[in-house]
């Protein structure tokens, strides 16, 4: 019976010596659980009086970065030291929400500059995070005209004052694109005079679709002021499609025809590797006769 006794207090006596230690142990594999997160956010002021607000949410997994999808995120602007909800969005399968807001619900700071934030509340799994954008609301308009049978783009840029005026946005690189199916393609950059306008002389040899139609995309990028400001439009200056492969048909690396210095090439190539098999063959031949010519008479 003593003994029985003796041995709980000792079991006991190791419980409560070690119980402390465990506790730290437990909590320090919870929180290495929780993974750390990281929200990217981008900005672009559009032709509509509106902005797209843009956030990436990632995790890191050892050594390779996921986007984080379903996840909620919280856009946000920033007046007189106070948050603004303007509205929220869900991550797709890359982790990128998406918002728009009309440049009119927005309220800028006597230095004409608005504060955007995206915030990412955290979970029991992941950490919360968030981040913020600085920049002034600007617009790019385009306008077409016809000069001395010369086609003309003209861009205009303006910006909102501090009365939610529009002013002119001066000396400003504007980049013009057209897009193509994987990538845009850049036709020209203007600059912007002291009244925010600017010509370009639009090429006529542009390929639009079967009407002619071109989308024109005029970007002012990574401005420290202005953030990403775009204008679109869309004018059938183009080459109609079907028009420009029926009559100027080209070889090209993408066509079904091949370019002609690649065939050539391809020829001399082959040839080449040809030759030296019938050569390789023929001193096989001459060495098999050589030798029977060596061997002496039974």
């Amino acid at each position: 019976m003593k003994r029985n006794l003796y041995r709980i207090i000792f079991l006991s006596a190791i419980m409560m010596l070690f119980a402390p230690s465990l506790v730290p142990a437990q909590e320090k594999t919870d929180s290495s659980a929780v993974q750390e997160s990281r929200l990217t956010f981008s900005y672009l002021c559009t032709s509509n009086d509106s902005v797209c607000l843009t956030a990436n949410l990632f995790v890191k997994k050892e050594s390779d970065t996921y986007g984080l999808k379903n996840a909620t995120i919280e856009f946000l602007s920033t007046q007189d030291n106070k948050f603004i909800p303007l509205g929220s969005a869900v991550t797709d399968q890359d982790g990128t929400a998406i918002l728009s807001v009309v440049i009119n619900k927005l309220h800028p700071g006597k230095d004409g500059m608005i504060s955007y934030t995206a915030k990412f509340a955290g979970t029991l799994k992941y950490t919360k995070t968030s981040a913020t954008f600085i920049a002034e609301p600007a617009k790019l308009r385009l306008a077409f005209n016809v000069q001395d049978s010369i086609r003309y783009l003209n861009v205009i840029g303006t910006r909102k004052d501090p009365k939610g005026q529009d002013v002119a946005l001066p000396k400003e690189t504007v980049i013009l694109y057209i897009p193509r199916l994987f990538s845009l393609l850049k036709i020209g950059e203007v600059a912007l005079d002291e009244q925010g306008k600017a010509s370009f002389e639009f090429p006529g040899d542009i390929v639009g679709d079967t009407l002619g139609n071109l989308n024109i995309i005029a970007k002012i990028e990574e401005n420290e002021k202005y953030g990403f400001v775009q204008g679109t439009a869309i004018i059938n200056w183009g080459v109609p499609k079907q028009y420009y492969k029926a009559e100027v048909p080209s070889r090209e690396l993408w066509t079904p025809i091949a370019p002609l210095w690649m065939i050539i090439t391809l020829i001399i190539m082959l040839a080449g590797v040809w030759a030296h098999y019938v050569y390789a063959v023929w001193e096989l031949i001459m060495i098999k006769q050589a030798s029977k010519k060596d061997q002496p008479p039974l």
